[in-house]
């Protein structure tokens, strides 16, 4: 059996969604708090959490702006359409909000994949961020490693497909692993083995020379 966990920005979506609300939205420093999360001060968790409190907006008015500014990646409805037909279980396992990925999912009839990220509560305080591991307790950090570790459990091999800081611990627990952006990089530093691509037809391309 083959599992794909999937990161949602900077990679199923070629911008992010989740930096493009702030900059518009945020109400304070969330540059301050960004650069702490970049430097190793905060896990992305921890930084997501205090970044969307800045945000007082309602969630109708941010969902529609989410859905005018999504980039989706070229052939991404066709790789998870592959993976079904052919029994690859295809996992989306984001730092990002469900209030944000669900429309873009829904908008592409894809709303039925498999999804854990980010929950958000909107308050008067700004977004209330959680975010929980497979048995639902409350983590504020190693989400995505924690899910990986989970989904290893159902059996087979794991590739892993993301693009960022976020992704790097758990990337390297995977078998195979498609980077972009800034983790095609940090691997590289690490000396992790791991192959770049452009898009979901480039990706469809690779996994199908993996079996």
């Amino acid at each position: 059996m083959v599992i794909i966990q999937c990161d949602f920005d900077g990679t199923i979506i070629e911008n992010n969604l989740s930096i493009l609300l702030r900059e518009n939205f945020a109400r304070g420093d969330w540059r301050k708090i960004e650069s702490d999360y970049l430097s190793g001060r905060l896990t992305v968790e921890q930084s997501n959490k205090l970044q969307f409190a800045l945000i007082k907006e309602p969630e109708e008015k941010l969902r529609k702006f989410v859905l005018q500014h999504v980039e989706l990646r070229a052939g991404f409805v066709e790789f998870v359409r592959y993976c079904q037909e052919k029994g690859i279980q295809f996992v989306i396992v984001s730092s990002g909000l469900d209030f944000y990925i669900e429309p873009v999912l829904e908008d592409i009839g894809l709303l039925g994949l498999e999804l854990y990220c980010g929950q958000a509560s909107f308050t008067e305080n700004g977004i209330e961020v959680t975010y929980r591991d497979p048995e639902g307790n409350i983590v504020t950090e190693g989400f995505k490693q924690k899910y990986l570790a989970w989904l290893k459990q159902r059996g087979g091999e794991i590739i892993y497909i993301g693009d960022g800081l976020s992704d790097l611990e758990a990337a390297r627990q995977a078998d195979h692993v498609f980077a972009t952006g800034h983790l095609l990089n940090l691997l590289g530093r690490a000396s992790v083995s791991c192959h770049g691509f452009s898009d979901f037809h480039d990706l469809l391309r690779q996994v199908r020379l993996l079996h």
